[in-house]
């Protein structure tokens, strides 16, 4: 069983770490970043432990049990909303289920978790149980966990756009990295990047916490934090630039092309090597597509001094023109 006095935060990312590694379609990038995760702490590797050999138990328990788990599940979703009744044996073992659900912290987030992911180019629109709404842009991974007090949200890695029906009795909380975007009614953009995350606020107002400070963040505003848990000042952006992966679009303003290069690499699966290094701080403006790799390189190469070339079977050079 789980240990009670530990973090529950940790608790939590070990239970998603968990469900993710028992997944079919979980990737080598999550893979590793598991290994980071799992390497930084003492405590991460105890929660791990701890939650693994639930999950083994478990595992003993779901192909005896895969109807009665199913019933358990939509006895959770339903159980506000209707009175549903449970007969006979089918009633014993769901009511039993419930009685260790209620001794076993990763037992119950496992019942109320829905993961959800994107692979390179792809996004997907989620519409949850209490009318909001989650849009994942390319390459992204996140968890929904709807608990009695709230509803939690975990971002792995990639970007989303939240449209939150708000609810003062079950707060709605986005975890990423290491801060926790909460929302105050709102629509509001979070990208998480390598090395920092981004917060954006189309609609309404997002408190952004983290282990230094408390922000609270209004439209067109965004707030960058960093994985040491540094937050950048407030800034005022152009919102339809922050959401235009929206329409399928890349809004650069005399951006790097190491930026740009970048960018591209999350929406298609290809290598993109900068031969000359001083190439890379070319600036690059323009809408581009996201979705048609050949075209962006196209323009790029009738707009700057480069000249691109293939290499292998998933690969481009980028040389000088001279």
């Amino acid at each position: 069983m789980m240990n009670p006095d530990m973090n529950k935060t940790i608790q939590q990312r070990a239970s998603y770490w968990v469900t993710r590694l028992h997944s079919s379609d979980c990737t080598d990038a999550e893979r590793y970043a598991f290994d980071d995760w799992l390497a930084a702490s003492k405590q991460h590797r105890i929660a791990y432990d701890q939650v693994s050999a639930f999950w083994q138990d478990l595992g003993q328990i779901e192909p005896h049990a895969e109807a009665e788990l199913a019933a358990a599940r939509a006895y959770l979703r339903n159980q506000r909303q209707t009175r549903r009744t449970l007969s006979g044996k089918r009633a014993t073992t769901v009511l039993s289920l419930l009685l260790v659900m209620s001794a076993a912290p990763f037992f119950w987030s496992w019942l109320h978790t829905q993961n959800y992911h994107t692979v390179k180019g792809e996004r997907a629109s989620i519409e949850l149980s209490d009318g909001s709404h989650i849009e994942l842009n390319t390459d992204t991974a996140l968890s929904v966990q709807y608990t009695d007090s709230g509803r939690k949200v975990t971002l792995a890695h990639g970007e989303a756009l939240f449209t939150v029906i708000h609810n003062e009795e079950k707060p709605f909380t986005v975890t990423a990295n290491n801060g926790v975007i909460q929302d105050i009614g709102t629509r509001f953009n979070v990208y998480q990047q390598p090395a920092k995350v981004s917060v954006t606020v189309l609609e309404g107002e997002v408190s952004v916490s983290n282990n230094t400070a408390t922000h609270n963040l209004k439209p067109n505003q965004q707030l960058d934090y960093d994985n040491n848990g540094q937050t950048s000042p407030i800034t005022q952006v152009d919102v339809n630039n922050i959401t235009a992966w929206q329409n399928k679009q890349l809004i650069f303003k005399a951006q790097p092309l190491s930026v740009v290069i970048e960018q591209l690499a999350r929406y298609h699966d290809v290598e993109l090597h900068v031969a000359d290094a001083k190439l890379q701080g070319l600036k690059v403006s323009g809408i581009f597509p996201s979705d048609d790799l050949p075209l962006v390189l196209n323009t790029l190469a009738s707009a700057l001094p480069i000249k691109i070339k293939p290499a292998g079977t998933a690969g481009f050079v980028i040389q000088s023109a001279n």
